[in-house]
């Protein structure tokens, strides 16, 4: 049945189903238990609450900056499927832990420091967890279904968090943080049968005749290498750690202090970004031939630095929200991009640790929201915000020049299968 549509035939391929599913339960958990800790915290430590909401970011974005190498290791080391399962296991008795700090505070005021270092672990955990799905699509899709099931991941992201963060400010709003943390462990009784379901088989190559850490150190070297990947993880380290923070974490701030809007307003015009991501989600999905195309990117990312640029000079309302709309649209469609398109070039042997160089971007971005934020209050967001903006494009700019070859990726459009899926249901 999906085989006939265009726009979801990755769908066709019954493990995909599975891990879609599960992919979009984790999606709508985690900003949930992010935003039940930060309500966590100004209830019990209201004096600090700025110092430890920053430290809490801080250590997923640590986690993820630490974690997201060896993770990839891991999932070109071993089966990924098995992979997956103990990454959702590991999280089910991680997230418990929490549950249990933040409902009885067995260490009184020192709960907080216990808390970060298991959020902490956690996220780390889920540095292992995101590369190995990732590298797992092409075995359980094909290469041809590649762009599609990308696009499909996508979507499911941009669609779980407008719904769960409401629910996070419903739900904390009529019980206690803890015992709404607690509550959001239910997710793993789906999550861990549609794990255990999937009978796709996906072997990482690397090689075992050296540990972990030199698995680690061959993966940079090949990505450094080759020519394609060096080029698309520059241009996403660019756009997450120069190009996000300026209408992402000073967003809030620019949007109220500078543009005067309200909170209500506020949260009107954020709006737009999560309408430009959907709608960028579901067009790369019915066309995800684009999405292969070094071209492509190049756009998206031009697109978006550009976007960011009129962002920060912008004191018109109605313009603001346009550019937000752009901003959530190239970016979406610069990460389906570059993710279809590492993917295709990337040898299966060095998978893991290629697509785990995408959680590192992430990591590397939230840590940047410090400095960011501390510039901002130093000098004025009316000189920090534009600034991004035009660095963004220039190191975009000079990306794309002297690293050419990425302007002529065009991988074919139909390919054979990096490994055999398993049939579709």
């Amino acid at each position: 049945m999906f085989s006939r549509h265009r726009s979801v035939r990755a769908l066709a391929h019954r493990d995909f189903r599975l891990l879609l599913l599960g992919s979009t339960i984790v999606g709508f958990t985690m900003p949930l238990q992010f935003l039940t800790q930060i309500f966590w915290i100004e209830d019990n430590y209201a004096s600090r609450e700025v110092l430890y909401v920053g430290l809490l970011a801080a250590s997923r974005g640590a986690a993820l900056l630490i974690f997201s190498l060896l993770g990839g290791a891991i999932a070109d080391r071993f089966e990924r499927r098995r992979v997956l399962l103990f990454c959702e296991s590991t999280a089910l008795s991680l997230n418990a832990v929490i549950a249990f700090l933040m409902i009885t505070h067995p260490f009184g005021e020192a709960t907080v420091a216990a808390l970060l270092c298991i959020t902490f672990l956690a996220a780390g955990n889920m540095a292992i967890d995101m590369p190995t799905r990732t590298a797992s699509t092409p075995a359980i899709v094909g290469m041809a279904d590649l762009g599609n099931g990308i696009s499909l991941q996508m979507i499911a992201q941009q669609l779980t968090a407008p719904l769960a963060l409401p629910l996070a400010g419903l739900l904390n709003g009529h019980f206690d943080a803890g015992t709404v943390y607690a509550g959001s462990l239910v997710a793993w009784v789906f999550i861990l049968p549609l794990i255990s379901s999937l009978r796709y088989h996906s072997v990482g190559a690397a090689n075992r005749a050296q540990g972990v850490l030199g698995n680690v150190r061959d993966g940079l070297a090949y990505s450094w290498r080759e020519p394609t990947i060096f080029a698309v993880i520059s241009l996403i380290v660019v756009l997450q750690v120069v190009g996000i923070p300026g209408p992402s974490t000073l967003g809030p701030v620019w949007m109220t202090t500078v543009l005067g809007l309200s909170k209500t307003q506020f949260g009107l015009i954020a709006m737009t970004w999560g309408l430009g991501a959907m709608v960028g989600s579901f067009f790369f999905a019915r066309n995800d031939a684009l999405s292969r195309r070094g071209p492509t990117l190049c756009a998206m990312t031009i697109v978006f630095a550009v976007s960011d640029i009129i962002f920060g000079h912008s004191r018109l309302i109605p313009l603001t929200a346009v550019v937000n709309f752009t901003l959530g649209f190239s970016l979406v469609g610069a990460m389906v991009s570059a993710s279809t398109i590492v993917q295709f070039a990337v040898s299966d042997e060095m998978r893991g640790r290629v697509m785990g160089l995408f959680p590192l971007a992430m990591g590397l971005a939230m840590l940047n929201g410090g400095p960011v934020s501390a510039a901002g209050q130093f000098v004025g967001l009316e000189v920090v915000v534009p600034t991004l903006g035009w660095a963004t494009l220039v190191l975009a700019l000079g990306i794309i020049t002297f690293r050419p070859h990425i302007r002529h990726v065009n991988p074919p459009t139909r390919a054979l299968p990096a490994e055999a899926p398993v049939a579709g249901g």
